[in-house]
């Protein structure tokens, strides 16, 4: 089972995919960062992705031969939307993180990127595609900035994330969530 974690720049992606990596066996793929790609010999299968190849057989190929979940950190410019697509039909769990648009702005402020104006265009590219993303990526939404400037520990969005898959858990090793019988009366 691959994931491929993105949404609103600052939300926290990074710091949870990188949390998958070390608690939870994942190999973070951060497929922005220079080099990355390369490493792990995806570059070829990646570039793909975006011709109009009809499909993402090929890069789910390779990830299938790492032999263990691979998340996908990926902040995707809302113009690359069909090849999320590609990526959701050929398997790969979509997850978006949301957050509070204001707080998270304040947060690429506070990291001193020089070019906050990016963060100010992605974010009106996202507000325009806003209905094809949620139809894309449906319930899979994880509040990992809200209002209150506090990221939502990884933990927290793990259980989160578990709570809304019932088949996957077995492909991830988990039990699947106890459901609570009605109690009983005790006998007399």
């Amino acid at each position: 089972m691959h994931f491929l974690i993105s949404g609103i720049p600052a939300s926290g992606k990074s710091t949870f995919c990188r949390w998958l990596e070390e608690k939870k066996g994942f190999l973070h793929l951060d497929v922005e960062k220079p080099g990355v790609l390369d490493h792990h010999g995806l570059t070829t299968t990646w570039n793909a992705l975006f011709d109009a190849s009809p499909s993402a057989a090929p890069f789910i190929e390779a990830l299938d031969k790492f032999q263990r979940p691979v998340v996908i950190d990926w902040g995707f410019p809302p113009e690359y939307l069909d090849t999320v697509r590609k990526l959701f039909d050929g398997g790969v769990m979509l997850w978006w993180f949301a957050a509070d648009w204001a707080v998270a702005r304040r947060k690429i402020q506070l990291r001193r990127y020089q070019h906050v104006q990016y963060f100010d265009i992605q974010i009106r590219k996202i507000k325009d595609a806003l209905p094809e993303i949620n139809a894309l990526f449906g319930a899979h939404v994880e509040y990992a900035l809200p209002s209150t400037g506090i990221y939502t520990p990884p933990d927290k969005i793990w259980e989160s994330m578990l709570d809304t898959l019932v088949g996957p858990r077995k492909m991830l090793g988990l039990p699947d969530p106890v459901h609570l019988a009605p109690c009983k009366k005790p006998p007399s």
